[in-house]
């Protein structure tokens, strides 16, 4: 047989249950901050790479160039 709640205790237990929510719900807001503060490192150290990768490759690239324009003596 079904149990039988007082308003009483049906209110402390939805209020128990909007206290939980509310922590579930704030543990969720700091693991959403953190994976964007992650992702965001993640994504600046991702452009350092390539921009240091195209000077790298260019730099070959124009070395490349230059020693074939410049005929040695």
């Amino acid at each position: 047989m079904a149990r039988i709640y007082t308003r009483q205790e049906a209110k402390r237990r939805r209020m128990k249950y909007q206290i939980f929510a509310g922590m579930f719900d704030f543990i969720g807001i700091l693991a959403g901050i953190v994976i964007i503060i992650a992702c965001c490192v993640l994504l600046s150290s991702l452009i350092k790479w390539a921009i240091n990768d195209a000077l790298s490759s260019f730099e070959t690239l124009w070395n490349i160039f230059m020693s074939a324009i410049i005929i040695p003596d």
